[in-house]
């Protein structure tokens, strides 16, 4: 019988896709995926400010998480902080 695999997939932790993808996708999970960061980065300069933050998303309890040095911006660092790795088994 083989053996399971585990997967690293890039998952949500402070729900970025919860609002974004809806409750169904999301589920109780906050989070912020990669797919999802790239896409509010709409000047593609690696940085999510607020207002580029607030097109996406109305979640201002989140966005004080995230901005965890409250400059108004999520740089690189508070981006990969607020991106979980979650182990997935594939059987």
């Amino acid at each position: 019988m083989p053996k399971p695999i585990t997967l690293l997939v890039a998952a949500g932790c402070l729900s970025l896709a919860w609002s974004l993808a809806g409750p169904a996708l999301a589920g109780d999970a906050k989070g912020l995926t990669l797919t999802t960061a790239r896409a509010m980065d709409s000047d593609k300069d690696g940085k999510i400010s607020e207002a580029e933050f607030f097109t996406q998303s109305e979640d201002a309890e989140l966005w004080a998480e995230l901005d965890a040095n409250g400059d108004g911006v999520l740089d690189a660092e508070e981006q990969r902080q607020a991106i979980q790795v979650q182990p997935v088994t594939v059987n």
